[in-house]
């Protein structure tokens, strides 16, 4: 029987975040929010049964 390969080392190379790169603003919070509006909506009728 041969023993396992040994698996290489995951990369774990640090690499910018493009989310965090850009800064916040209001309009593009206010359209982050208006785009989740069906998954706040599902999620509500989740949490409450749909009532």
């Amino acid at each position: 029987m041969s023993e396992p390969q040994p698996q290489p080392e995951p990369d774990r190379t640090p690499r910018p975040n493009p989310i965090l790169a850009q800064p916040a603003t209001v309009a593009d919070c206010a359209q982050d929010y208006e785009a989740a509006a069906d998954v706040r909506r599902r999620l509500d009728q989740q949490i409450t049964g749909g009532q």
